[in-house]
């Protein structure tokens, strides 16, 4: 009976182990890019309206910027973002965007937003909707070149 205890420990101890907590599989190199396909054409068609409402009035309709922000297009955009994860611009967005109503529109809405970015910026669409989840955004790298 003993020897049941045991072995039950050690396939417990060694399952334990074997697998990577959360938070390494949090911190581990992103194994996807932007060049995958990462958003759907219905969601950045949705992000569209909701960029206008709390973005364009800063970066400009047509996302090249203007006289109070950066563009989102481009290669200064693209080479700012290069390396980082989709986590990193999303969190950018939703925890510091509109400049005047900081952290006011909804996860879901950033991620329409961000999807639209990515549109817009010439990155594949594919089946799959971004995500708000920041778990799964930190493993998706924000690449400027194609691989």
């Amino acid at each position: 009976m003993r020897a049941v205890g045991l072995i039950t420990a050690a396939i417990a101890v060694g399952t334990l182990l074997g697998h990577p907590s959360r938070q390494e599989r949090v911190d581990r190199e992103p194994t996807r890019s932007v060049w995958d396909s990462v958003y759907t054409d219905s969601q950045a068609v949705r992000g569209d309206p909701l960029y206008q409402a709390a973005c364009g009035k800063c970066h400009g309709t047509t996302l090249a910027g203007g006289d109070d922000g950066t563009p989102l297009t481009g290669a200064i955009f693209l080479s700012n973002w290069n390396g980082q994860t989709l986590a990193d611009l999303y969190d950018r967005i939703r925890n510091s965007m509109p400049p005047d109503n900081p952290s006011s529109i909804p996860r879901g809405q950033v991620a329409d937003i961000l999807a639209y970015m990515l549109a817009r910026n010439h990155f594949p669409s594919g089946r799959v909707v971004l995500s708000d989840d920041a778990a799964r955004l930190k493993d998706v790298k924000f690449l400027q070149s194609k691989p």
